[in-house]
This record gives C-alpha cells, sequence and structure tokens, in this order.
C-alpha cells in the first residue's frame, strides 16, 4: 500500500507547479494540440484522439486515478509572471514504493516559453515534491541523447547521468536509445542552494 500523498501547490520564483485535475481539460488540450510539433519528435506515436478534449479528458482520468493509486503525481506547469497561465506539464510516473522509493520524470513545456527557465524551476519543483512530500528516494528522467535542451534542463537540476539505455522507449515510431539520469534523496539534500 503507498502512503496518502498530499496533492499540493509549489510556487517557484517564476514557475509553480500543481496537480492536474479533471477542469484543466480545455486548457490542456489547447496547449497540447498548439505544442504537437513541439512535443511530437519526443512522443510516443499518438493517434489524433490524443490531441482532443477527449483525449485530454482520459489523461487526466487516468492522472487523477495514478495519483489516488499513489503510482504517479502529474502536474499542470504554472507561469506565476503570466497569471498562472498553463504553460506544459511535469509528471512523476510509474512510482515504487517499498525498498526502491523510485519514480520517472518526464516534463516539456510550450514552445513559446522557451529558454526562459519555467522547465528547469518546474523539474526542481517536482524533485522538492518528490522528496518533501511524497517520500521518494530517487527519481530518474530518461532522455534521447539529441535532445540537448532536455538534457540541459536535467543538468541545470543537478541530474548525473548514469548511462545509456539502448533502444529504451518507440519515440515516434523508433526504439531510441536514451539517456538515464538520476536524483537522490541524498543529492538532494546536500545540493548547494
Amino acid at each position: 500500500m503507498s502512503p496518502s500523498v498530499p496533492r499540493l501547490r509549489l510556487d517557484g520564483e517564476r514557475t509553480a507547479i500543481r496537480p492536474l485535475v479533471h477542469r484543466d481539460v480545455d486548457e490542456l488540450a489547447a496547449l497540447v494540440v498548439a505544442n504537437r510539433p513541439h512535443t511530437e519528435p519526443w512522443d510516443p506515436v499518438r493517434g489524433d484522439v490524443y490531441y482532443s478534449r477527449a483525449g485530454q479528458a482520459e489523461m487526466l482520468r487516468r492522472d487523477v486515478e495514478a495519483w489516488d493509486l499513489g503510482t504517479g503525481f502529474a502536474f499542470a506547469v504554472l507561469d506565476r509572471t503570466g497569471r498562472d497561465r498553463m504553460i506544459g506539464r511535469v509528471a512523476l510516473g510509474n512510482v515504487v514504493f517499498g525498498a526502491w522509493r523510485n519514480a520517472t520524470l518526464g516534463y516539456w513545456t510550450a514552445a513559446d516559453v522557451g529558454g526562459r527557465g519555467h522547465a528547469t524551476e518546474a523539474v526542481l519543483l517536482a524533485c522538492a515534491f518528490a522528496f518533501d512530500h511524497a517520500g521518494l528516494h530517487r527519481v530518474q528522467p530518461a532522455i534521447i541523447p539529441r535532445n540537448v535542451r532536455s538534457i540541459r534542463v536535467a543538468e541545470k537540476a543537478g541530474f548525473r547521468r548514469e548511462g545509456r539505455a539502448l533502444r529504451y522507449l518507440n519515440i515516434a515510431g523508433r526504439w531510441e536509445d536514451h539517456d538515464i539520469f538520476a536524483l537522490t534523496l541524498e543529492d538532494w539534500q546536500a545540493r548547494d542552494l
């Protein structure tokens, strides 16, 4: 049985994260559709239904269910300088408690806010949630080696590269190698503030 994990908002300097909920469907669907060309090269092949209100409603249903089960924690990424406009998603997935206390990390921000530090700040807030509120010990993003911007986010957030997993995930119709990054609770507690 997983521990009960609180649904809470975390605020950074310019970015915030808050749990995704059913009522986010219209804003999230519009964001996902608008950013399809930006995210599609880094995603599994998704049918057109994913890029619809119905598809996003199903994703949100799964996100809420995962939170209730303690198997995933998905957040809206918000631009605090833009009246909390939703600008992306960050999620701790594949959460396992017990002796492992691990999660995978996925994130993306909208094309129109790239290069402003929102993704890095959202990742740091997700790590704060993982280590300070969810009781996790390890967080692991897996990143396609040619996704230089995503790798830079992981590095700026303090993740270390642990190795390369060959043909790790089927992305855009191809089995892609991924670099595995990790951050542990000990790393988090020892970081320079």
